[in-house]
């Protein structure tokens, strides 16, 4: 398979992705290996890697895409492994990092907003988690994944203060 260049490729890599992560892993890494310096491809095994359990291999694999080519995704995506590993002063650093590449986009895709204001509450800053949780738009629900704080954005609120009020206790 060669690296995708449309979204029916992308399908395809992503429908193998899900049924079988190692061949993933393998394609991905074939893509790699054919252009050493192709972000995307490398953002691609990231994926497979992560979805392997391979965290620091999706890591490294994300760290030298956005050496390459920094995009406000692979700094979600990277947060979100620095979230899945407790690190959250990482995790706020790259949120802030891809809200300053694409401010106006990161706002409309609200979820961002809250794994941000989740990383401050753990960290213990109050402040940080609710300036985040107040720009979620008014309407705002979560069932909440991840062990994101779930329901509305005044629930969301509530939670990521006692969040926050527990980690300072630590």
């Amino acid at each position: 398979m060669e690296e995708p260049l449309t979204a029916a490729e992308t399908l395809a890599f992503h429908q193998i992705r899900r049924s079988d992560p190692n061949r993933a892993a393998q394609i991905a890494s074939k893509w790699v290996e054919d252009d050493p310096m192709s972000a995307t491809a490398l953002y691609s095994r990231h994926v497979a890697w992560r979805d392997l359990g391979e965290t620091d291999r999706a890591l490294a694999d994300l760290d030298r895409s956005i050496e390459l080519e920094p995009h406000p995704m692979s700094y979600l995506s990277r947060g979100e492994l620095h979230r899945h590993v407790g690190d959250y002063e990482k995790v706020s650093e790259d949120f802030r990092q891809g809200e300053a590449m694409d401010p106006g986009r990161w706002r409309e895709n609200a979820v961002p907003l809250l794994y941000q204001a989740d990383a401050y509450a753990r960290l213990g800053d109050e402040t940080r988690a609710l300036a985040c949780c107040a720009r979620l738009p008014d309407h705002f629900w979560t069932p909440g994944p991840d062990s994101l704080p779930p329901g509305s954005k005044i629930e969301i609120a509530d939670q990521l203060k006692r969040r926050a009020a527990a980690a300072r206790r630590r």
